[in-house]
């Protein structure tokens, strides 16, 4: 049995609208007045939530809760948090109790991804702040078990081998080989998904590049390796099949996570001018502004196309007002 039959043999369900556009960038090449050909990756259209990368992890999440009986998950992250938003519309969708624990976001008002989860139907458990969450989950997974509830945790982004396996699926998306792909990094499930796939899928000359969304590049390269070794248990690979260079570009991550950069801004501002397209202002703006970087700075002119995986989270850039 090949990898990739070992693939998929393992319980998903399928919940994104797939494949996800790929769109040419015409617009901004010609403004850019670049070589290679530009590409985006519509993974932002990808279905429940308003989008993004997370609904491919959780694809794998969601079917082990079904498959093995649970009736409630429980995640956390902060108040403007992508993955917790999503999962809260998958479980609206399938029926699962939703229990989030957040930790407060610097952002004014009320984030328009919280104002969701309310929506969704999620119960809220605060906390005061990012390090407190670990434990929280584990104490109130407790606790529904005590009352006779049946929980399943799913970790912060569901940035974990099974999680990464969407990103391994979404490869067999691609007609072609890109020379290059840009991506936001940050906890490695993404990026370990994606390397994974190239190598599983023949698109082993395909160069991918993740960029840091705060974390050093010493942080990300070592959550992608350890995700990578998982993939290989998963996938009944040998140890070290998917050693590879890991490329991480930590430059554009700005002041810090969450705070936008001159240069992201800029980002923002040309893909939105350009091509009608909008970035979030915590990962894809400080990626897309790598990949500007690389085109400006001449070192992608031997690469016959590149391409931006666009990863979602535009709700970032809202708050709302409750009804």
């Amino acid at each position: 049995m090949t990898p990739l039959d070992r693939l998929q043999q393992i319980g998903r369900i399928p919940l994104g609208l797939y494949p996800t556009p790929l769109q040419e960038l015409a617009r901004l090449r010609s403004h850019l007045n670049v070589r290679p050909r530009l590409l985006i990756k519509r993974d932002d259209l990808a279905g429940p939530g308003f989008g993004g990368n997370k609904i491919r992890k959780l694809e794998y999440y969601f079917s082990k809760a079904l498959r093995q009986g649970y009736d409630s998950v429980i995640t956390c992250g902060a108040e403007t948090s992508n993955h917790c938003r999503i999962t809260a519309a998958i479980a609206a969708q399938t029926g699962l109790e939703c229990h989030l624990v957040l930790s407060p976001a610097s952002q004014s008002g009320v984030p328009a991804s919280l104002f969701l989860d309310e929506i969704y139907g999620a119960s809220i458990h605060r906390v005061a702040d990012s390090g407190s969450r670990a434990s929280a989950m584990a104490e109130l997974s407790d606790s529904l078990r005590a009352a006779g509830r049946h929980p399943m945790e799913i970790p912060l982004g569901a940035s974990t081998p099974l999680g990464a396996l969407g990103f391994v699926r979404a490869i067999s998306e691609l007609e072609s080989a890109p020379g290059v792909i840009f991506h936001s990094s940050s906890s490695g499930g993404t990026q370990a998904g994606l390397l994974a796939g190239l190598r599983l899928y023949g698109f082993r000359d395909t160069h991918l590049v993740g960029v840091s969304a705060g974390d050093t590049a010493a942080e990300v390269r070592e959550s992608v390796q350890s995700i990578l070794s998982g993939l290989e248990l998963m996938l009944e690979l040998p140890a070290r099949t998917l050693l590879t260079e890991i490329h991480v570009e930590e430059r554009f991550a700005g002041p810090g996570y969450g705070i936008p950069s001159p240069e992201s801004q800029e980002a923002l501002r040309l893909l939105g001018r350009t091509e009608g397209i909008v970035l979030d202002p915590v990962y894809t703006a400080k990626a897309f502004a790598g990949m500007l970087a690389y085109l400006r700075e001449g070192r992608l002119d031997s690469s016959s196309s590149v391409m931006f995986w666009h990863t979602g989270g535009q709700l970032a850039l809202f708050s709302a007002t409750p009804p």
